[in-house]
């Protein structure tokens, strides 16, 4: 906060708006908010009641239901917050925090894994909660700010604030920047004997049922090589369920009218037949690497469906990796995972996700939490991707980011019955 000259007029209900970069530390910023340690200059909150809207939270309150089987928080769709979507969680959270009428409300990327339509609820009932609640909004991208935002405070890699701008400042600034396009070559596939299958995935009236409610209903859908399609449709609609029954992990999917890469589920494939067409990606399986492996060891792990490398990898292997990080480019020479950027192992985990060079490439929600330079690189290398029109790509996600170009959506329209599917074609 070294420099920086605060207005100590503020009152405890000018909303706040912290604009983070991917090499911000952002956990601590949210500890240090809540132990009234980083925005003591501007606002004392230790006589205030404090709420914090985050994934923090929700994880919290999910143990909590598992560990004293007790449910805070349910809804008229469900009965508990671990049965609900991510989407649907953020939003349930939300309405209990709101009803526990705190004097100040510390928001963590507040749009992330929430519909259209749910964005909208969430921005007016918190455009409404301002009126009354100090809110302060971490965000990563401009087009994520708050209607209600009123001074926004920049965060640079040593979660030093180091600008203080009004919201119509921050975003006329905003307004001049471009974001260098990055151009990226895609390695050459260095297995030729890969079976020519086509269609990829094929489903036929697929339904999906739990108990007694119906998730999905008769939805057809047909991948073929080399299409870039959208997975789309609003919380609890069913997408995790859908990619679940593609990849193989849904015992539901047993039975059904699937093909899948070539052959018909059922007829003697395994998990790891179908898995290893297959290259996956979501942030969620960042956690899952805990070792300080290497970049290039990182990649590797991908050839050989690992999570990291326990034996020593050919010379072939590092051949491989080594033109995927020259793909990526110089800054990941050399490098341990863990000491990049959020964006930058988004990066690597795509580039572990392609490596063998699947028929199909899923990214699940891959732009959460990146800020506006990292989103572009990362979108610039998707579209890379499709425009080799080799491997099929199925990109899920409830935003449209701009520059990216699925050339169809497939989405999921909620009935009855569950859900059934809709194709539509981008412009």
């Amino acid at each position: 906060m070294q420099g920086i000259e605060f207005d100590r007029k503020m009152t405890q209900h000018t909303s706040i708006g912290l604009y983070l970069s991917n090499t911000s530390n952002k956990k601590l910023i949210l500890e240090q908010i809540m132990a009234n340690r980083f925005l003591r200059e501007v606002i004392d909150l230790s006589t205030m009641k404090g709420a914090l809207h985050s994934t923090i939270t929700i994880n919290r309150f999910v143990e909590d239901e598992i560990r004293h089987d007790r449910f805070l928080i349910q809804t008229k769709e469900n009965s508990s917050l671990g049965s609900m979507s991510s989407g649907q969680q953020k939003k349930a959270v939300l309405d209990y925090l709101i009803a526990q009428k705190p004097q100040y409300m510390v928001l963590d990327d507040v749009y992330s894994n929430i519909d259209k339509a749910t964005q909208e609820a969430i921005t007016i009932t918190l455009g409404q909660l301002a009126e009354t609640t100090l809110l302060i909004q971490l965000f990563f991208r401009k087009r994520d700010i708050l209607p209600c935002i009123q001074t926004v405070y920049s965060i640079d890699e040593l979660n030093n604030i180091v600008a203080v701008q009004n919201v119509t400042d921050f975003l006329t600034a905003g307004e001049s920047l471009k974001l260098k396009k990055h151009q990226f070559i895609i390695p050459s596939e260095y297995n030729a004997h890969r079976l020519d299958i086509n269609p990829l995935i094929q489903l036929n009236d697929v339904s999906v049922r739990y108990v007694e409610k119906p998730v999905l209903d008769k939805v057809r859908w047909t991948i073929r090589q080399g299409e870039f399609w959208q997975l789309a449709g609003p919380n609890g609609s069913g997408k995790s369920t859908l990619l679940s029954v593609i990849i193989g992990d849904n015992p539901r999917g047993y039975g059904q009218d699937m093909i899948l890469f070539g052959k018909k589920k059922g007829s003697g494939e395994t998990i790891w037949d179908i898995k290893r067409q297959i290259g996956y990606f979501t942030p969620a399986m960042i956690l899952q690497f805990t070792r300080d492996d290497t970049v290039e060891n990182m990649i590797i792990s991908g050839l050989v469906d690992s999570v990291g490398l326990y034996s020593q990898p050919t010379d072939m292997q590092k051949d491989i990796a080594r033109r995927w990080i020259d793909m990526l480019g110089p800054t990941f020479r050399n490098k341990y995972f863990q000491s990049l950027s959020i964006g930058q192992q988004r990066m690597v985990m795509v580039a572990r996700a392609m490596v063998k060079h699947p028929p199909l490439l899923i990214l699940d929600e891959p732009t959460i939490e990146l800020d506006d330079e990292n989103s572009r690189l990362f979108i610039d290398m998707v579209n890379a991707i499709a425009a080799e029109k080799k491997i099929a790509i199925l990109y899920v996600s409830h935003r449209d980011e701009p520059g990216l170009r699925p050339e169809k959506v497939f989405e999921l329209i909620p009935g009855a019955e569950g859900s059934t599917g809709v194709i539509r074609e981008n412009a």
